[in-house]
């Protein structure tokens, strides 16, 4: 993909690479959640089996930390975003471990509730993300661009709502209490009924492009996915199962499909001096290259925290005699230390997906065409 030159026109694209690629790494993960959801619910409705091993293995260790590591392939892996960017990258791991130990140390639970909020509003702004970039290679008008972020919000934060008002729930972001409690059960059922309108009118607006011609699907698909999802895990369901199902899968996958096509896929290929576009063997060879990383690194970070904090996998990481007095000052610096990726991931994915100077080859591997209204050397502009 390469950028137009200044003043050229590009035709409305439905798609950033393909409708494969795009539908089936970034629409299908949503799909086959609601199925596994429904299907979780209806035949064990009991949920007697919350938390299963082989689903924390699929979901958190091979989804959920594995696409934190992702972002490495965009920052610390790159050596022009590292001359680009050397001291955000070396303050921000170091401010996250500050700020991370010094609010453990006051309070573990203000540390996790903390940590908790802004990951949230992080897989909120990733699926508004998605939605955007559909919304410019559609290139739709701000108008448009507004309402779909409007109801794409208002889909994933009303669930959120709900849930305060009805805690404590069967399961919980990260821990049991770091969600603030004590919100009027009403407040969830107005959040939820507030959605209504939002989505007469998106869905009103659509069709209506539609009817013009510009239809551009991807848009409504992820805007309406991760919706249907967290109304399922959150709202439907009371199971901790259903809740990593309909969360994990949606926001990790396809934040690993952008990555490998916004500079993963080079950059593995650039260590082993092959050449990214060659044939379906190297292909497949690069993506387990790519892909090994990641979980080489989450199977490291995990050892650590069953090993020194959490012991709930000795089958898969052995016993531990390591018990950290709770509360203490070391206990507080290595769970500080070890959120530093995922800390480090929240905070520099809000300006790794900025098209401008200071990401020079995001517009050319998204197929964006520069604006002739706008300088070469001028600001940022967020891509997602």
């Amino acid at each position: 993909m390469t950028l137009e030159p200044p003043g050229s026109h590009a035709a409305p694209r439905r798609y950033l690479i393909s409708p494969a690629y795009d539908l089936g790494w970034f629409a299908l993960p949503g799909v086959l959640t609601i199925v596994a959801a429904l299907l979780v619910g209806a035949l064990s409705p009991a949920g007697a089996e919350r938390g299963t091993l082989a689903l924390w293995i699929v979901g958190v260790l091979l989804v959920d930390v594995t696409h934190v590591y992702a972002s490495l392939y965009r920052t610390y892996l790159d050596p022009g975003a590292r001359a680009r960017h050397r001291l955000a990258l070396a303050l921000t791991p170091a401010l996250c471990l500050w700020f991370g130990f010094l609010l453990h140390y006051e309070a573990p639970l203000l540390f996790w509730g903390a940590l908790a909020y802004v990951a949230v509003f992080h897989f909120i702004k990733q699926h508004v993300g998605f939605v955007m970039l559909y919304t410019r290679a559609g290139q739709e008008r701000a108008r448009d661009r507004r309402l779909n972020a409007i109801a794409t919000w208002t889909g994933t934060l009303a669930p959120i709502v709900y849930w305060h008002c009805q805690l404590p729930r069967e399961f919980a972001w990260f821990m049991q209490g770091d969600f603030l409690a004590g919100l009027p059960a009403s407040l969830g059922v107005v959040a939820l009924a507030l959605e209504l309108p939002v989505w007469i009118v998106f869905i009103a607006r659509r069709v209506a492009l539609w009817r013009e011609g510009q239809a551009n699907w991807m848009v409504p698909l992820l805007a309406l996915l991760p919706a249907i999802n967290w109304h399922l895990g959150i709202v439907v369901f009371n199971d901790d199962r259903i809740f990593t199902i309909t969360n994990v899968f949606l926001h990790g996958v396809p934040y690993l499909a952008l990555v490998w096509v916004t500079g993963g896929r080079a950059r593995v290929a650039r260590g082993l001096r092959r050449a990214p576009e060659a044939g379906a063997l190297t292909v497949a060879a690069l993506a387990l290259a790519f892909y090994g990383l990641l979980v080489a690194l989450a199977l490291a970070e995990e050892t650590l925290w069953d090993r020194l904090i959490w012991h709930d996998h000795e089958q898969l990481f052995g016993a531990s005699a390591i018990e950290l007095a709770e509360g203490g000052a070391i206990e507080a610096l290595v769970v500080a230390l070890l959120t530093v990726p995922q800390a480090t991931h929240y905070v520099l994915d809000r300006w790794i997906w900025r098209v401008g100077p200071k990401n020079p080859a995001l517009a050319g591997q998204l197929g964006f065409k520069r604006s002739a209204s706008r300088p070469a050397d001028g600001p940022d502009e967020p891509a997602v």
